[in-house]
């Protein structure tokens, strides 16, 4: 698929984090609703590696530390330790926030719903392409209002 650049947000998707990780970094060409959901149940699929047709939250935080492994520490880009750490706890709380029956587990339809209803969002005129302009300008409104608040959060002493 041509949209792999999607790949570690939408790990972090799966887990129901809002539209915002989907916007970190636009992927390059446009991307059908099919294609999203194809790439959702290749990343549910992947983490499911017992194959009962659930995501444990075992599994989760397995499948999120290759995700976070895919770029060694200390090379180009890795992420700090302190920004993994970060990254893996916003993960872990995205995927509670998910878990709508609160089993420790996901199933497909609570896995999806969130990337889904992200990429609904983003597809401003709602004929079921992602194209690379909507992308862009749903990234200008997601990181502009994820800096304020940020920057409306207390700083720790």
């Amino acid at each position: 698929m041509s949209f792999k650049p999607l790949a570690v947000t939408l790990a972090v998707a799966l887990a129901g984090a809002a539209a915002t990780p989907l916007l970190a970094a636009p992927a390059k060409g446009d991307v059908t609703r099919a294609q999203m959901q194809a790439e959702v149940k290749q990343i549910f699929d992947m983490a499911d590696t017992n194959k009962d047709g659930f995501m444990s939250g075992a599994e989760f935080r397995v499948r999120m530390g290759a995700v976070l492994n895919r770029t060694p520490p200390g090379t180009r880009n890795a992420p700090t330790k302190q920004e993994a750490q970060k990254m893996l706890e916003a993960a872990n709380a995205a995927f509670k926030a998910v878990d709508a029956n609160g089993d420790n587990k996901l199933s497909r339809t609570e896995a999806s719903k969130r990337p889904l209803a992200a990429f609904d969002m983003m597809d401003a005129n709602r004929d079921g392409v992602l194209t690379m302009a909507e992308k862009i300008a749903a990234h200008q409104v997601a990181v502009p209002a994820a800096g304020a608040k940020a920057a409306a959060k207390p700083k720790a002493r």
